[in-house]
């Protein structure tokens, strides 16, 4: 830099301007005359006289001649202290000519003062100079002379306005010789140099920084400045003051360069004093900055004390004492390697300055050699937006790299090295950490500036390869930009050792320069290019740094770099992959172990390292699977090693990356960290499955017998290991470490993940909120995982580690009952629902069965029936996580040492559900249970239903059915259902009209029931016949066809028909016989004529009968057969049935019981016919339609091109696939498939087009866009849909045209009128689409205008009233409004700029109004950066209103790096999972049977008919209009 100025450090040396005249004669003549001279001149000053008196010297001549004697006296010894001091008080009052002169101040000096204030500043330098032999108190009293001296040269430099150039050159070279002659000799206890180190030093730094104000130094004494400073660099005092003026000057070049919007270096004075003088330009300021940085040369030459002590003085000081063997052992030397660390923190503070990081500093003073103690110094080791706030300011370089050695490392690294502890620490921690500007400079730009010192610092002590060390050039480079690169005196270069050795004396300083190289690599923007020779030395540094071995690892170095290394893996470095092996060994030594085994800096927390090592766990875990065979290039290794180098293909490490994963999890103890480890394990096992799917290979696993068991069980027998009494044991504990032994497959893997975690969830996580949910999230990703074949034992061995984690959470102590807890229950309900859909078969085990049931019945009713408990004391889990490697850990002290343990036999007699207490664990839990029970009878085995996973409703209505009904009913005559409660709970609607598509004349009735879990339709027939016959009804009906008759009729035998048999003639009479005399006997004369009257009659009458008999036989005879009058006829065929009495008949709910109204209860009875005549039912039953029976999410999808900062910009992507990347649309297919909003019927995004199909005659069959870049799931005609049991979610790409017809439909909304709705609603519900809900406006009118008398108007939410409010509103219930938007970037750094508010506007779901705060939404942004690798680096940024205890869901986690198989189903997993763990959070939330259940009984109360039994039965005998 000044390679052509001239050096003036001779000229300053061999000066003879503080020469007298009087050191030509003998001490003692001088002494008397300057002692002589002196006393009247002080007694004459305004200090010390009472009144200030004119000097009495008038001439040029009496001056000179004074200051002749002047300057011997300040030269005297220190025993004639007081002659010292008044020369020092004469000069100091003559120097005020300079600003405002005083009466005592000769009128010679008045007139002119520069002249004399230049020979002033020659005399005063004898006043600095060393007394040797001086005791403490008089070099004390010296040094305050001096400071006296320096107060009013650091006055007249910043107030005089009259200082000529020559004057301020004497002055910069009298401070100059001012510090030399204190800093240059080795530093002594309570010298003068020791005492006015920091003073003298801070005067130089803030004159010469006026001076360049005022007048800016030549470039001649700049170079002065810098060759001077390296005598003084033994100094702590030195680089302090050095950082204090680099961190004032960076901090407003920062401004000028960035504007005041760049995130600020704040620095806080101890002092007040402003460092940077009023006035400095900013042309000044650049040029000043760029001086000062190299002022002292290299800093990196303070790790090599016998660079630091080549200097005459210390050559002088070991020639004269025999303790000293070398100049670099002398004792003050001996703080250089805490000078140094403080030297690369300040640096370190200097470049993350320029990164953008936001950093408060606070001004240190030098640390005094008495408060020396036997600790390093530790200081932090990261900026201070990364770190947690600590106890104390933070101190001066708040914003580097701290360290700390243990008292044992400390004793062997450094045995002669007295090192000075600081007073104020701080804890650092990655969640803290802020991030890079988006404006930030270049990485070549800051490597330009600061590579070479910390390219050299990083390798301090360091003997390097022979491949890896260039030669040392002749010349030393002296500063980091302008000399080469390539030169590295701090390497020690050799090539017969292959042994890496190190010298940890400067350990903490290199740690600092590694983890800001570390943090200059990661600051890496999207598209920027590095030069090949930072990669190169670079690289070759993490190589050493990342050395593992006991013979070579520097454990706080190897701590920085993996704690600032989280991004290296994942920011586009070329060539990054071959550091993978090191980075591995070390993520191996750390996360294998729950102690250190090295040194570490105590700003470093274990946890924290450890965490950082879990994020590169995280960007290495797809990299095997992905590059596969591709070989990583050993360049770092040593050459003349004998051993053979082996060559390593990714592929080969995925067997230890798999395995590290799970030991680490095993052992890790921290929520945080763990969940995370659980989200890379979830990405493990997609990621290799998807990857085998791919390939289309099919593992066949080797058969145990528990496997052929299963198999065999699946076919309908129970296997032999879950008999009665094994069932329990065949999946106690004590079996889980028997794997497959196929671990690098996908089949192993499963097996393996839902082993370990179910064991450590039973275990340690049993307590823990965050990570019991995130386990439970992993599950559920486990179940939908495709594993062929699969892996049935451990899916039927999962399932119940999920029964058992359900019981043992609901049998725990009352007082850990709390709503976290039930949380947990609940979600892992929905864990075990979506095992039992994804593997139906499990079903099939009654075992299995048994227990899933079991679990169910202790979720509704609190209790099982069937309880045999079992203590253990403790209960040893036993995990195989690698070859030969066996963990085991205990349960904590929440399963307690005395484990409580379910044991259920078939065989037990059960405690029936009448006789048993209902007490479940809360409301939620009974709700979650019911669902899993409804869901095994509905859903297993039957998803997804006939009409698609978007409906679990039946699509069928009231309309639909109508349609195709037999009959002529007009709604004005009334509805021709007929609508009954069951229960309280379901509504059934009975049609007993047949449909058209009947045609048997069978009692048909047609049932639309709703119920908690949706609407179904159902047809009922009473038939005489099973349909599987394929017989008509009608052919029982018809008469049977009649016998041909026979010629041969037979013989008639003619047989006289008697009252009694023969034999009664033969039986003799009694007199018992002759008791009921004759007719005879008893009739006399008289009525003799009358009997004979009578017998004539009957006789005539005989003989007519017989005529006519004969007479009839002989016309029958004419007849003829068959006779039409006589022959046998079938009866009419009955139409008309009351099937809606016999279907309630048949079912058992017709009876007088269930029509009685429960004693004491204000429960309707169990069955209630409800009042059809009332309109606004048919209103409020469409609000029970639209309300789904599965949760719906939303997520908006977004793509930002390089610099796009508007919303308009960022829709406008998507409108053709040429401005979109192609993986980009990639993804989108991977995250659902595409569906047609006019035709679907589930969830599309938005509620006015959700749950409703428009018939195909109203939909235009216009044609879809095309190229477009995403734009046509805009949402007008389709977007990306994906469902399964328990939610759906729609995928939005937003456009520009549906922005705007989104906007002009909010603004006609908002001018039309609300449309009152009177008796047109049951019309209107009749006529309506075919549909599962109300349209939003609908909703909005029904709300507003209520004209049914057992509907009154809702109470205004403002006017405070406490009244009864008729009904539930869904606003109370549907929870939390979350948002959660899907960023894909093409440049990584625009996610700082997103336009997150402008976005809001047009991610609208229409559901806004439901819920309770709409101010309070959280928002959660998943951000997608494609790499040039071909994987995907992904951000999580999380907006929430109020800081809750749940974290954000995994699978996805900041920072992981995933691969294109993976990406949409992990994206998808997780908005699912955030949207799950929001509304568990809420208070406001209810699922969405409960709210179906809710609004069922809200109709029941508005509409159910109050009658008696015998108005009921009435009513149900009479007819409904046809």
């Amino acid at each position: 830099m000044y390679a052509e100025w001239a050096s003036l450090q001779d000229e300053i040396h061999y000066d003879k301007g503080n020469q007298s005249v009087l050191h030509k004669f003998p001490d003692t003549v001088g002494r008397d005359v300057a002692c002589t001279v002196v006393k009247p001149i002080a007694q004459n000053l305004s200090i010390s006289a009472s009144n200030g008196d004119p000097s009495t010297l008038d001439g040029d001549k009496d001056v000179k001649w004074t200051m002749e004697v002047l300057c011997y006296g300040l030269g005297l010894p220190l025993g004639e202290l007081n002659t010292i001091k008044d020369c020092v008080n004469i000069y100091c009052e003559w120097l005020t000519a300079l600003v405002t002169p005083k009466p005592c101040v000769p009128r010679s000096i008045v007139d002119d003062p520069n002249p004399y204030a230049q020979v002033i500043l020659h005399h005063l330098l004898n006043l600095f100079k060393p007394r040797s032999g001086a005791g403490v108190d008089p070099v004390n009293k010296q040094a305050m002379l001096c400071h006296r001296v320096l107060r009013t040269i650091e006055t007249v430099a910043k107030e005089s306005s009259i200082l000529s150039r020559d004057t301020w050159t004497v002055l910069l070279k009298f401070l100059l010789a001012a510090n030399d002659s204190l800093l240059s000799p080795p530093t002594e206890k309570d010298d003068i140099g020791d005492n006015l180190c920091e003073r003298v030093l801070s005067v130089l730094f803030g004159i010469w920084l006026v001076a360049c104000t005022k007048c800016f130094p030549s470039p001649s004494l700049w170079k002065t400045f810098r060759n001077m400073s390296q005598s003084w660099r033994h100094h702590e005092g030195l680089v302090l003051q050095w950082h204090k003026v680099n961190f004032a000057l960076t901090s407003r070049l920062l401004r000028i360069m960035h504007g005041p919007d760049y995130p600020e270096l704040v620095i806080i004075e101890n002092d007040d004093v402003q460092i940077i003088p009023e006035g400095m330009t900013n042309e000044c300021i650049a040029q000043t900055w760029f001086r000062f940085l190299h002022i002292i040369q290299n800093p990196v030459d303070l790790c090599h004390p016998e660079i630091i002590s080549q200097t005459q003085l210390f050559l002088q000081y070991a020639l004269n004492n025999e303790a000293v063997v070398e100049p670099s052992h002398h004792e003050c030397l001996q703080k250089l390697p805490s000078i140094f660390h403080k030297a690369m923190k300040g640096v370190s503070v200097m470049v993350n300055s320029f990164l953008g990081v936001p950093q408060t500093v606070k001004s240190e003073s030098r640390t005094s050699g008495s408060q020396s103690a036997g600790g390093k110094l530790a200081t932090p080791s990261t900026p201070p937006g990364q770190r947690k706030p600590g106890g104390n300011p933070i101190a001066v370089l708040a914003g580097s790299l701290a360290q700390r050695a243990s008292k044992e490392a400390k004793a062997a690294a450094l045995k002669s090295v007295v090192v000075v502890p600081i007073e104020e620490t701080a804890v650092l921690s990655l969640d803290a950490r802020c991030a890079f500007a988006p404006t930030r400079p270049h990485c070549n730009s800051i490597l330009h500036l600061f590579s070479a010192w910390l390219f050299d610092a990083a390798l301090a002590g360091v003997k390097l390869y022979g491949c890896h060390a260039a030669p040392v050039k002749a010349q030393r480079r002296t500063s980091s930009f302008i000399e080469s690169k390539h030169s590295s005196v701090s390497v020690e270069q050799t090539a017969a050792e292959p042994v890496i050795i190190y010298d940890n004396t400067y350990e903490t300083g290199r740690a600092e320069a590694c983890g800001t190289l570390c943090r200059i690599f990661s600051a890496h923007k999207t598209g920027e290019d590095i030069q090949t020779v930072y990669y190169s030395r670079f690289y070759i540094i993490m190589f050493y740094g990342l050395q593992t071995e006991e013979n070579t690892i520097s454990g706080e170095v190897l701590s920085n770099l993996l704690f600032n290394s989280c991004d290296l893996l994942r920011v586009d470095l070329a060539g990054i992959q071959i550091l993978v092996p090191y980075f591995l060994n070390a993520l191996e030594l750390i996360l294998t172990s729950n102690t250190p085994h090295f040194r570490l800096c105590d700003q470093i927390p274990y946890v924290e390292l450890r965490k950082a090592c879990v994020h590169l766990l995280l960007s290495m875990l797809c990299l095997p699977l992905h590059f596969k065979d591709l070989e990583i290039k050993d360049i770092m290794s040593n050459p003349d090693s004998e051993e053979e180098q082996r060559s390593i293909s990714f592929i080969s490490l995925k067997v230890r990356i798999i395995d590290l994963l799970q030991k680490a999890l095993f052992l890790e103890t921290d929520s945080t960290n763990t969940q995370m480890l659980l989200g890379g394990l979830m990405l493990v096992v997609q990621d290799l499955a998807t990857s085998e799917q791919a390939e289309q290979i099919t593992l066949q696993p080797q058969q145990d017998i528990s496997d052929t068991d299963v198999h065999a069980d699946m076919s309908g027998t129970s296997v032999n290991t879950s008999s009665t009494d094994s069932s329990y044991q065949d999946t106690s504990y004590h079996r889980l470490h028997h794997h497959p032994k196929d671990q690098d497959t996908a089949y192993g893997l499963f097996g393996q993940a839902t082993s370990l975690v179910c064991n450590r969830l039973m275990s340690s996580w049993i307590s823990d909120l965050n990570t019991a949910l995130a386990a439970i999230e992993l599950l559920a990703g486990l179940a939908k995982v495709s594993i062929k074949p699969p892996n049935l034992l451990m899916c039927k061995r999962t399932v119940k580690w999920i029964c058992d984690f359900i019981a043992n959470q609901c049998n725990r102590h009352a007082q850990h009952h709390t709503r976290d807890l039930h949380s947990v229950i609940v979600a892992t309900f929905k864990c075990l629902q979506l095992w039992l859909v994804e593997h139906s078969c499990l079903l099939y085990d009654k075992d299995c069965l048994h227990i899933v049931l079991e679990v169910v019945e202790l979720g509704i009713s609190g209790s099982k029936s069937q309880l045999i408990r079992i203590r253990y004391i403790y209960l040893l889990l036993k995990v195989k996580v690698g070859d030969n490697h066996i963990m085991k850990t205990k349960l904590d002290k929440e399963s307690k040492s005395v484990a409580m343990v379910t044991k259920n036999r078939v065989s037990d007699p059960p405690k029936f559900k009448g006789d048993k207490q209902l007490m479940p664990a809360s409301m939620r839990v009974k709700d979650a249970a019911e669902a899993v029970l409804t869901c095994i009878i509905d859903q297993v085995g039957a998803f997804p239903p006939p009409c698609g996973p978007e409906s679990l409703f039946s699509l069928l209505d009231e309309r639909s059915l109508l349609k195709y009904a037999k009959g002529s009913a007009l709604p004005e005559h009334g509805t021709p259902f007929r609508y009954y409660v069951i229960d309280n709970s379901i509504i059934v609607g009975l049609l007993e009209q047949p449909l058209g598509n009947i045609e048997d004349p069978l009692p048909t009735v047609t049932a639309l029931i709703r119920g908690p879990f949706g609407r179904h339709a159902w047809t009922m027939q009473l038939r005489h016949a099973p349909r599987a016959q394929k017989i008509s009804s009608r052919a029982h009906l018809f008469e049977p066809s009649r016998p041909v008759p026979q010629d041969n009729v037979g013989i008639k035998h003619n047989v006289k028909h008697r009252f009694y048999p023969e034999s009664v003639d033969k039986i003799p009479t009694c007199k018992a016989d002759e008791s009921i005399p004759t007719l005879e006997s008893l009739v006399t004369e008289k009525e003799k004529p009358e009997i004979d009257l009578i017998k004539g009659f009957i006789e005539k009458q005989v003989i007519f009968e017989k005529d006519l008999a004969e007479h009839s036989r002989k016309e029958k005879e004419k007849t003829a057969y068959p006779n039409p009058e006589t022959e046998c006829k079938q009866p009419q065929i009955t139409q008309e049935y009351q099937t809606a009495r016999l279907f309630l008949s048949h079912y058992g709910f017709l009876s007088l019981e269930a029509l009685k109204e429960p004693a004491n209860s204000s429960l309707p009875p169990d069955l209630v016919m409800l009042d059809t005549t009332n309109t606004a039912m048919f209103t409020d039953m469409e609000s029970l339609d639209s309300i789904p029976s599965r949760d719906n999410d939303t997520v908006h999808i977004f793509y930002v091109k390089p610099g796009q900062r508007t919303l308009s910009d960022i829709i406008n992507n998507v409108t053709s696939h040429s401005r979109v990347q192609p993986q980009f649309l990639e993804f989108l297919h991977s995250l659902g498939w595409p569906v047609d909003v006019r035709r679907h019927a589930g969830w599309t995004g938005h509620i006015s087009t959700s749950w409703k199909i428009i018939d195909s005659d109203d939909v235009d069959e216009d044609d879809y866009q095309t190229g477009t870049g995403g734009s046509i799931y805009d949402g007008r005609q389709q977007v990306l849909y994906w469902a399964d049991v328990s939610s759906e979610v729609a995928f939005i790409v937003p456009s520009p045209d549906a922005t705007h017809l989104r906007q002009n439909s909010c603004s006609d909304s908002e001018k039309s009128p609300t449309r009152s709705i009177g008796n047109d609603k049951f019309e209107s519900f009749v006529t309506k689409p075919k549909s599962l809900g109300l349209d939003a406006s609908k909703i909005n009118q029904v709300r507003s205008t209520r004209e049914s008398p057992s509907s009154p108007p809702e109470i205004p939410s403002n006017t405070g009233s406490r009244g009864k409010r008729y009904g539930r509103q869904l606003g109370q219930m549907v929870g939390p409004d979350t948002k959660i938007f899907v960023v894909w970037l093409e440049s990584f750094e625009d996610h700082e700029n997103f336009p997150l508010g402008d976005i809001q506007t047009i991610t609208s779901t229409g559901q806004e109004h439901l819920s309770q705060k709409q101010s309070e939404k959280d928002i959660y942004i998943i951000f997608i950066h494609a790499l040039q690798n071909g994987l995907f680096r992904i951000h999580m940024q999380g907006h929430e209103k109020n800081v809750t205890k749940m974290t954000m869901a995994i699978p996805l986690v900041d920072g992981m790096v995933v691969s294109r198989r993976t990406l949409g189903t992990l994206v998808r997993q997780t908005s699912i999972n955030i949207c799950r763990r929001k509304r568990l959070e809420s208070e406001t939330y209810q699922p969405p049977h409960v709210r179906r259940k809710l609004q069922i009984q809200d109709i029941v109360n508005k509409y159910r008919c109050k009658m008696t039994e015998a108005e009921f039965f009435t009513a149900l005998f009479q007819d409904v209009p046809k």
